[in-house]
Order: C-alpha cells, then sequence, then structure tokens
C-alpha cells in the first residue's frame, strides 16, 4: 500500500505521538542506530509530524533512519552553508540508503532534490521515492522522480508483520523486502 497522510495521522494518533512520545521515539532511533544508517529520509521540515510516525514505523521494522532534525539538531535549515552541505553529504554517506519522502511539500525544498542526487552517486542506486499521497490520488512517480524505485508499507505473506518494500517502476509486480535491497538485491517479478 502507499502511504497515505490520512493512514499516518491515524497512526500517529494510535501510538499516542505526543510532545513526550517524540524524545522516545528519538532515544528508540538513537538506540537503532550503529556508525551508520539504513535509511536517510530526505524530506520537507513542514511534513514533520508525518515524518516523527514515519520513524517510527522505520525503527519498529528494525531500520536505522537518519532525520536531520533529530540526528544533528544544529544544523540551521533556512541557512545553506559549506559546513552544513558537508555534514549532509557525511550523512547521506554513512547511509545504506535515502528515502525521498513524496508530499506536497516537498516541492519547496531546496535541499531534497540535492540529497537524492547525492545519494544516487554515492549509494549505488540506493535512492527511491516514499511516496505520501493525498487520500484522493494515485502515485506516478512524477517527471525525473518515476526512473526510481518506490516504497510502500504492506504485511509479509510469512507472518503477517508490517515491512517496507521496495518496488520496480517499470515493472509493475516487481519488488523486494527493503532490508533485501539493502544488501543489493533488486526488485523481482511475483
Amino acid at each position: 500500500m502507499i502511504i497515505t497522510d490520512s493512514f499516518l495521522k491515524k497512526e500517529s494518533q494510535i501510538r499516542e505521538i505526543t510532545n513526550f512520545s517524540k524524545s522516545l521515539i528519538f532515544k528508540s532511533n538513537q538506540l537503532i542506530k550503529n556508525e551508520s544508517y539504513d535509511v536517510f529520509i530526505s524530506h520537507s521540515f513542514l511534513d514533520k509530524s508525518l515524518i516523527l510516525t514515519l520513524v517510527q514505523l522505520f525503527n519498529e521494522c528494525g531500520y536505522s533512519v537518519y532525520v536531520d532534525w533529530i540526528d544533528d539538531k544544529t544544523l540551521d535549515r533556512s541557512n545553506v552553508t559549506k559546513e552544513t552541505a558537508e555534514i549532509v553529504r557525511s550523512r547521506v554517506s554513512q547511509s545504506k540508503s535515502l528515502a525521498y519522502i513524496e508530499t506536497k511539500n516537498i516541492t519547496n525544498s531546496k535541499w531534497c532534490p540535492w540529497e537524492l542526487g547525492i545519494a544516487d552517486g554515492m549509494l549505488n542506486g540506493r535512492a527511491a521515492i516514499l511516496p505520501i499521497l493525498s487520500d484522493d490520488n494515485k502515485f506516478k512517480g512524477q517527471e525525473y522522480l518515476g526512473i526510481y524505485p518506490y516504497i510502500d508499507y504492506e504485511k509479509t505473506k510469512e507472518n503477517k508483520k508490517n515491512e517496507f518494500w521496495v518496488n520496480d517502476p517499470n515493472k509493475p509486480g516487481a519488488y523486494v523486502v527493503l532490508r533485501e535491497w539493502l544488501k543489493g538485491n533488486d526488485p523481482v517479478d511475483h
């Protein structure tokens, strides 16, 4: 299933993501994190509340994620400097993949397209789009984003647990679990 903003809002309510629980999510993400990250989350800061829920979903599936305002609280998003760019570049290189969180807010981001390009070059093509749609939309992978694999969230057949899946936009029905994609396996037909 392509994730929708209403799904994340509902999950946020179920999980009671409040100001108190934000600190617990930060701690949970810090515990999973080592010297590297499974996923660099490239997103619009305007989607902060959705991102918190997404971080928790990734953590529950066993993935460590990098989110700038969680892991590098001193970064100033409004002031692009060479030092800031170097920190972001370093964090991308410490990650196994990048998830470009496509929302209506991301079109205003100066950073996200740059992060996507950096990751595409540095991470051997392990950059993917994770669309968060309004309920009335369908995901099409607009313009240049359509060349990238996309991530959705579904239950596994084996143990019925939710998991993130990477899908090939050019081959409907070709997918692989995110964990295997991080190891270098590409989506296959099912």
